[in-house]
């Protein structure tokens, strides 16, 4: 199983939290595994997933803090997402 040999969770519940993630959720968080920080239009190149499929991932990966988002160095309207598992 993908979650039990590439993620690290600490807790029991953890895991369940992401064992219950939509598909799509889960293919954007392993994007960002392998891929490091990257910007939502970034995601939407490499997933070939709709604009409101990312952004209902990013928001749910955000609630349940798999990922952290950030502001881009140069502009500041551009948030960047990194995966913290």
């Amino acid at each position: 199983m993908i979650i039990e040999n590439f993620y690290s969770v600490n807790d029991y519940k953890e895991k369940m939290n992401l064992i219950t993630l939509s598909p799509s959720s889960k293919f954007v968080l392993y994007i960002l595994k392998q891929r490091g920080p990257l910007k939502e239009k970034d995601i939407i190149k490499k997933t070939l997933l709709p604009k409101r499929t990312i952004a209902y991932a990013l928001k749910k990966l955000l609630e349940m803090n798999f990922i952290r988002k950030s502001k881009d160095n140069y502009d500041k309207r551009v948030s960047i997402f990194e995966s913290l598992i």
